[in-house]
């Protein structure tokens, strides 16, 4: 059987596509909704950075103490497990809203799921990882996991659409049913896709959505390379270390930058939550640009290594000094393209480099690397915007990434790791 006359593989492929898309829109429609209902409810951007940081730092803590297990049992089953709590996240803030819960009660109830749904999306992504590597080829994988990240991104997009339409008439419960709604169809979604068990024989013809021969593949990292060798060396621990320091700036910055658009959207257009929904909408759909050339080729990862960093600096240097509407929404959206590649390139690594029994674990650890760095920098956005004003915050992230950005061509470039992202 081949890769073009496949049907399982590409079938399988499809659900797992239809779940990242939809859960995508799902989960950027909840945090948006939370971060704009707890500013809005307390008007205090501290409040606002620390329900950021709720989405992260319970997840590094329980996925830390949870790690070594997480390479064992049937990863499809605990990825189905694990979308039933997504839902009943959503379904409860959609309740309590609706019930008209005093503020305390309601921020409340914002933090227990923000902390409950961040461990769950840690498990999520090292059982998905998991499941790619084990349901499709290698190469092939590298291909469906920039889709999947591709898709997640035009669910984003979708995602902050539909909260600029319900927030702008004050429709936030239907943001939080929208969600519970979405959810559920990725969670059938998931069924579908792991309804079967791999095949060998399947899992060598080719790779879901990709249906791509393995001579026509990209490389390990995204870039089109040579046909990977079916059994490559082990990767150096040192590239493995390097993959975890250089997932902290790019993935703590996008936490940090969303944080901060709160305050910024109330700055520029003060009372609107339509504008802040704009400001989201306008970083997932940058985010998806960024994701489709990345895929397509059309950038290189180790071209983006070099180079976002610095970009990133630059562009937040410009969000600290302008005020003007439709240029505030331009420099947020491309600063969140540019981050976004950084942050695919550094995903893709996490679920390639390892060894195959080591995904899960590694996965985790990186993302307890990333997470700690999202919830401290959530927090930080908070803190920086309440102490020392807007612009001073964006001045510091813009210093952050701009000091990253130089050491990686000190610290960063190396033999192993260049060879790693198709840089040779």
């Amino acid at each position: 059987m081949t890769a073009t006359t496949s049907p399982r593989p590409v079938r399988d492929g499809q659900w797992l596509l239809t779940f990242y898309c939809t859960s995508g829109i799902a989960e950027t429609l909840q945090a948006v909704t939370i971060m704009w209902a707890s500013y809005h409810l307390t008007h205090d951007a501290a409040v606002t950075g620390a329900m950021g940081a709720a989405a992260y730092l319970p997840g590094v803590v329980l996925g830390m103490i949870v790690r070594k297990r997480v390479d064992s049992g049937n990863a499809a089953r605990r990825l189905s497990v694990t979308n039933w709590v997504l839902l009943a996240g959503s379904s409860l803030l959609a309740l309590v809203w609706a019930a008209e819960a005093p503020t305390g009660i309601a921020v409340g109830a914002f933090a227990v799921v923000q902390c409950s749904l961040s461990f769950i999306k840690t498990m999520n992504k090292a059982h998905a990882g998991r499941f790619i590597r084990q349901r499709f080829t290698g190469q092939n994988a590298v291909r469906l996991r920039q889709r999947s990240t591709s898709l997640a991104q035009v669910g984003g997009v979708a995602g902050g659409g539909a909260a600029s339409l319900l927030l702008g008439i004050g429709a936030v419960g239907w943001c939080f049913a929208t969600a519970a709604l979405l959810y559920l169809v990725g969670l059938w979604a998931v069924r579908c896709a792991t309804a079967t068990p791999a095949d060998p024989a399947e899992r060598a013809a080719g790779a879901g959505a990709g249906n791509a021969p393995a001579e026509e593949s990209t490389g390990r990292a995204g870039t089109p390379a040579r046909k990977e060798p079916e059994h490559h060396s082990p990767t150096p621990p040192r590239v493995l270390r390097l993959i975890l320091v250089y997932s902290v700036p790019s993935s703590g910055a996008l936490p940090f930058i969303s944080t901060a658009a709160v305050p910024l959207a109330q700055a520029v257009a003060p009372g609107s939550g339509d504008f802040y929904a704009l400001l989201s909408a306008a970083g997932m759909l940058g985010g998806f640009l960024a994701g489709m050339a990345l895929s397509s080729g059309r950038l290189s990862s180790d071209g983006v290594l070099r180079a976002a960093l610095l970009i990133g600096a630059a562009l937040a240097t410009g969000i600290a000094v302008v005020r003007w509407q439709a240029g505030v929404v331009l420099l947020f959206g491309v600063i969140s393209a540019v981050l976004t590649t950084h942050v695919m390139v550094m995903q893709v690594l996490t679920n390639q480099a390892p060894a195959e029994d080591q995904v899960g674990r590694f996965t985790v650890v990186r993302n307890a690397v990333a997470g700690s760095a999202k919830g401290g920098a959530a927090l930080l956005a908070g803190w920086f915007v309440d102490a020392f004003g807007l612009g001073t915050a964006w001045l510091v992230l813009a210093a952050v990434l701009a000091v990253s950005g130089l050491s990686w061509w000190s610290v960063g470039r190396n033999t192993q790791m260049e060879e790693l992202v198709g840089g040779h």
